[in-house]
């Protein structure tokens, strides 16, 4: 039954998931064997001067801001520098075709080439790593955790190029998956922990603290991933009721929504300091606009609150400044990505149960 299962959602996830992607990643592309190329060359370069057996490849959604790339940045610098992984060579890759094409065209940072989670693992296949552990740093098992669980890892193990050694991938490689951020219901308590001890200061007395997660439209919550925002208010509640965590495309969990929790619980209270915080990998696009409001003047959520009568500060041209919208993304701080590597040390070996 299980088997059944996991079979019918990879089905769900290709099938609905390949209407999203914003450019083709199959042979047929012009710009495949270009890309395939470049990333085989990287790590031909990697495996010959480390001369490790195993590849870690780390996948985030993606983004086009200057501090994104920064946070990623630190992110497999982290990875690099743990011993846990030293055996192991380090590969990035982002899961949105529009972050990666956008960020070629230098679009809020200088042009910088990003590929597709399945030219690395194709390129790992082609020069035999006997282990390939995969770690999302998706925030829920959303949309983007499952095309690349149920789509990118399951094509790569069913070679579906054509080119790589049958024996090599049924005999000579092992797949590991792990899971984002909140991927069970235990990992949230976890992530309420570590935000709580960083932000317990912004929510003493009255002030109010909300996380603007992104969330999963009802119609691709495939595996009701959106839950995890819900049961994260409910864990940060118990610490602190003046924690909240709403989202920008779930359904129920929007703005208004939010608004209308804290007027229920009684949190809406005249020149009460309210902080934002994206509970996303990175601070990009979502981080600056919808919330912050940078770009997308009278439209986010500083200026919503702002006009119900929050103190909501975003001084963006003074680093030292007291801002409560806070540009930062989770993988800024220590304490969430020691959950991701737990997960990528955990990681579940994928399709053993075929053999």
């Amino acid at each position: 039954m299980k088997r059944i299962k996991f079979l019918l959602m990879a089905f769900v996830a290709m099938t609905l998931g390949t209407g999203l992607v914003a450019c083709s990643d199959d042979k047929s592309s012009s710009n495949f064997e270009k890309y395939m190329s470049a990333v085989e060359t990287q790590v031909k370069s990697k495996k010959a001067k480390s001369g490790n057996k195993k590849a870690l490849l780390l996948v985030a959604f993606g983004s086009t801001w200057e501090n994104a790339h920064k946070t990623f940045k630190d992110i497999v610098a982290d990875y690099e520098s743990d011993a846990s992984f030293k055996d192991y060579d380090v590969y990035f890759a982002f899961t949105s075709a529009i972050c990666i094409n956008r960020s070629r065209e230098g679009e809020h940072y200088a042009s910088q080439d990003f590929y597709a989670p399945n030219y690395w693992l194709e390129a790992f296949g082609r020069q035999k790593y006997e282990e390939v552990r995969v770690q999302s740093l998706h925030v829920i098992p959303g949309e983007e955790f499952l095309r690349l669980r149920d789509s990118y890892i399951k094509d790569f193990k069913n070679n579906v190029y054509g080119d790589l050694d049958g024996q090599y991938l049924e005999e000579g490689v092992k797949v590991f998956v792990g899971g984002p951020l909140m991927a069970e219901e235990d990992d949230v308590e976890a992530v309420a922990t570590a935000l709580d001890d960083q932000f317990s200061k912004y929510v003493e007395g009255d002030n109010v603290m909300a996380f603007l997660g992104h969330g999963n439209p009802e119609g691709y919550n495939y595996g009701n991933g959106n839950i995890r925002y819900n049961q994260l208010e409910t864990a940060l509640q118990k610490k602190n009721a003046n924690y909240f965590v709403a989202t920008v495309d779930q359904e129920g969990n929007l703005l208004d929504d939010l608004y209308q929790r804290m007027q229920e619980q009684g949190k809406v209270k005249q020149n009460v300091t309210l902080t934002l915080h994206a509970l996303m990998c990175i601070a990009g696009d979502h981080a600056h606009n919808d919330m912050s409001g940078i770009e997308n003047e009278n439209d986010s959520w500083r200026e919503f609150f702002v006009e119900k009568g929050f103190k909501c500060q975003y001084d963006g041209n003074d680093a030292n400044a007291s801002n409560n919208c806070i540009l930062k993304g989770l993988g800024d701080y220590a304490a969430i990505r020691a959950i991701w590597k737990q997960h990528t040390k955990d990681a579940v070996e994928m399709f053993a149960e075929e053999e």
